[in-house]
């Protein structure tokens, strides 16, 4: 039998999560198990799967590959790869759908598609979407509009209560997104 290693009842795990931007450089990575011994040999992972995929269109949906043992499901996005490795007995459907939900939270909660320059303007966003999309491995949630009032919550842990302060820190931010944009398009000019 094939999935021998999986028993039945097992929650569904990944081994790793990796965003790289255009030219294969880390901008976010989690690696879950101890596969990867180090930063060399997970940037050398990294380098290998970026080389591996970048030249394939994979722009408006997942494409999933099996490389060094591993089931990788990537995408791209603008100028941005996101990578979901899994254990070569792990379910690709799974990959897919988690690999769309992190898609989909960031687009939701950057308000744009994801691109290098908004994921590290908003560097705090794409952890925190990571980290409610996965613990240790394991998948905690694939409902993107869930991930996204998780990640919005952000600010609610502090000294501020009440739906009207959260408005303002919400009409705050709004704005200041709006304003990062129009300064942005006009030095583009």
């Amino acid at each position: 039998r094939r999935y021998d290693s999986m028993e039945a009842g097992e929650v569904p795990s990944i081994k790793a999560l990796v965003v790289l931007d255009g030219d294969g450089k880390r901008i976010a990575a989690r690696y879950y198990k101890q596969d990867f011994v180090g930063l060399a040999a997970e940037s050398a992972f990294e380098k290998k799967l970026f080389e591996k995929t970048s030249r394939t269109n994979a722009r408006s949906e997942a494409e999933i590959i099996m490389f060094d043992n591993m089931v990788s499901v990537y995408r791209n996005s603008s100028d941005v790869w996101f990578y979901v490795v899994g254990t070569p007995t792990e379910n690709e459907l799974v990959l897919v759908n988690v690999l769309a939900a992190l898609h989909e939270a960031l687009s939701t909660a950057l308000r744009t598609t994801p691109d290098k320059s908004s994921l590290l303007d908003n560097f705090d966003t794409l952890l925190l979407a990571i980290d409610e999309l996965i613990d240790g491995g394991m998948i905690l949630e694939m409902d993107s509009n869930a991930i996204v009032n998780r990640v919005g919550m952000k600010g609610s842990d502090g000294g501020t209560t009440g739906s009207e302060s959260t408005f303002t820190e919400q009409s705050f931010n709004t704005m200041l997104a709006s304003a990062r944009e129009q300064i942005a398009r006009s030095l583009m000019k």
